[in-house]
């Protein structure tokens, strides 16, 4: 009898066993579609947040620029602030990235080499198609920008600066009808509140200057904190890794 009732009890403690280990799984058992999706609500549906970042483009033959840095506050769910250390205006939505890639990736996958178990890792493969109209229409406002800045009529060089803005434009045109891009997202998410500590996103390019080939790679890495004013009892002040490089 007593036998009986031992098998019984570590047959109820083996279930119980699975069934807590089922429990703990159950985070894991989303797919990376649904990890992407999350983390895009998540910071969607945040009132305030702050966001600091980099971004460097090296060349082909090696030549890199000087890295221009970034830091934005969102607050109301509005854009207010996004400062640069460069001249050059910069027009980057952390929203509206993930709302881009929720809607038209070509592939995600988690990370094999996350090993915190308070964070899981995304790669995300941008649509080349889309990667590609994106970029073009980014650098078509930038000249536009540009072409804003036109001189009055009654100046001496505006027949010179006209020639010349119409050269780029052409140039421009030409390099963007041979471009291609190609981009992937790394995302590292907050398992407990579904929201991105940091991304990183590497586009190459591949284009035609003249009948020419050119290559050159952007590199951007962004970290999230305070949110919702919070200060920063966030998963990646804990952790060396989650920081800018």
């Amino acid at each position: 009898m007593k036998l009986r009732h031992a098998g019984q009890a570590a047959v109820l403690l083996f279930a119980f066993t699975f069934f807590m280990a089922g429990c703990g799984n159950v985070g894991d058992q989303r797919t990376p579609e649904e990890w992407l999706s999350l983390s895009y609500s998540g910071l969607a549906a945040t009132d305030q947040y702050a966001f600091t970042g980099s971004m460097s483009i090296k060349a082909e033959d090696g030549l890199a620029f000087k890295p221009e840095t970034f830091e934005g506050k969102v607050v109301d769910h509005q854009q207010l602030t996004l400062q640069t250390n460069s001249e050059d205006p910069l027009h980057w939505n952390p929203v509206q990235v993930l709302e881009a890639l929720n809607q038209s990736n070509e592939n995600v996958r988690i990370a094999s080499s996350s090993a915190e178990p308070e964070t899981i890792t995304l790669v995300i493969k941008e649509s080349a198609e889309v990667s590609k109209e994106r970029w073009r229409e980014r650098l078509l406002k930038q000249l536009d920008q540009l072409g804003a800045n036109r001189p009055e009529e009654n100046r001496p060089y505006l027949k010179e600066w006209t020639e010349e803005f119409t050269r780029s434009r052409n140039q421009l045109e030409g390099m963007l009808a041979s471009l291609q891009a190609d981009t992937e997202y790394e995302l590292v998410i907050d398992r407990d509140r579904m929201l991105p500590l940091k991304m990183e996103e590497k586009t190459s390019f591949h284009y035609k200057n003249d009948q020419k080939p050119y290559s050159e790679t952007r590199y951007t890495t962004v970290r999230f904190q305070s949110f919702n004013g919070a200060s920063s009892e966030t998963v990646q002040q804990k952790r060396k890794h989650v920081t800018i490089d």
